[in-house]
């Protein structure tokens, strides 16, 4: 692998322009670069890379809090980057204010940032506040930890909370209602009925993946094969047939290639996601940054409620069936009710909820969207 800043470097000094004129050697020698080095990246880039590093990183390295830091804690915490990670958010934040000046203030606008707020429970996640609380430990201010406006207590989320953090039927109505792309309405439907994480239906750098591909699509099954990058191995997911021919109706109209993402990075169907929730009056997922991955606890929500047995989640979704019956089967009352208490309800099943909610408005809402350019 190479490094960012090499490959920053590179890009930035029209190494590949340089190389078409002058050759590899002589590029080498004037970038300054070893020639194996200027191999392995050519290897891992043949063309110039979408994104580089931002200008805003290399002022984020050299300022005194960040140097501060790294010399307090580099080597000794195990998510050392992840650190490094929320102390640079949090600088954008405060417009790029070195951490070393950072006082209560600007730590009482952290605490009450957006971007660190925990959607559940309404206050700072809790990975945020034991990050900040390093960060003002490093930088002289740790009289500020023993503030309680600044602890720990009761941050961590109750599990029974997670079982709650799902899509309705009327809030997943809303959100196709509310689309206005195709490849942000189909990448919703498969998500949403595969029980996949995000990453395995959509390309994401961060885990290299590539998500669904033309070629990974099995129409004579009704199978999309995913890749599931925790498991690093890929899941044969299968899909209601109406769902695959929406899936291939887009790929003819958007003119995918076999070997190419169906959908764009993860990313941008993330703001994507969180733009429409916002016009479908959707809370939880507007300004959330993980917004996606309620379409895996949605799936296994409402399979539960609706009759897929935890064998079926636990197969379709990749996911071990005893974290599946901790954290993510949201039952409802009224089911509960039937098995404990013998109620008669009658309870739709899966496929025919998935068809009348999910579906079938999406594919009527396919024919209304504007085609995204890709």
């Amino acid at each position: 692998m190479v490094r960012r800043t090499t490959i920053h470097k590179f890009v930035t000094e029209n190494g590949y322009q340089l190389i078409e004129k002058y050759g590899k050697s002589e590029t080498s020698r004037m970038l300054k670069l070893s020639r194996p080095t200027l191999d392995r990246l050519l290897k891992q880039f043949p063309q110039a890379p979408a994104r580089t590093i931002p200008k805003y990183v290399f002022a984020w390295e050299e300022t005194e809090g960040n140097k501060v830091f790294a010399e307090k804690y580099q080597g000794l915490l195990r998510h050392y980057r992840r650190y490094v990670r929320i102390g640079m958010r949090a600088w954008l934040l405060l417009d790029k204010k070195d951490p070393v000046s950072w006082d209560i203030e600007e730590y009482r606008k952290l605490w009450k940032a957006e971007h660190f707020r925990d959607q559940a429970t309404g206050r700072i996640n809790f990975l945020s506040a034991c990050v900040l609380r390093k960060w003002m430990v490093a930088t002289g201010k740790s009289d500020l930890c023993k503030l309680e406006e600044f602890g720990t207590k009761r941050l961590k989320r109750p599990k029974g909370l997670k079982k709650q953090w799902f899509l309705e039927d009327d809030e997943i109505t809303r959100l196709i209602e509310a689309t206005e792309g195709r490849p942000l309405l189909v990448g919703f439907v498969v998500s949403l009925l595969g029980g996949g994480r995000a990453s395995s239906a959509m390309p994401r750098s961060s885990t290299k993946t590539k998500g669904i591909r033309p070629i990974d699509v099995d129409d004579r099954n009704n199978g999309i094969l995913m890749f599931e990058p925790k498991r690093q191995e890929y899941v044969s997911r299968l899909f209601h047939p109406k769902v695959i021919e929406l899936l291939k109706r887009y790929i003819a109209d958007e003119g995918i290639k076999p070997n190419e993402p169906c959908f764009p990075e993860y990313q941008c169907m993330r703001e994507a996601l969180n733009e429409t929730a916002e016009r479908a009056k959707v809370s939880k997922l507007a300004d959330m940054v993980g917004c996606w991955h309620i379409t895996k606890h949605t799936f296994v929500s409402q399979g539960a409620y609706h009759g897929l047995s935890l064998e079926v989640l636990s197969e379709q979704t990749g996911t071990d069936a005893n974290t599946l019956m901790e954290f993510y089967a949201g039952m409802k009352e009224k089911k509960m009710r039937l098995e404990l208490l013998g109620e008669k309800v009658e309870i739709e099943p899966f496929h025919e909820w998935a068809l009348r909610v999910i579906i079938d408005p999406a594919v009527k809402r396919y024919e209304a969207v504007k085609r995204e350019f890709r």
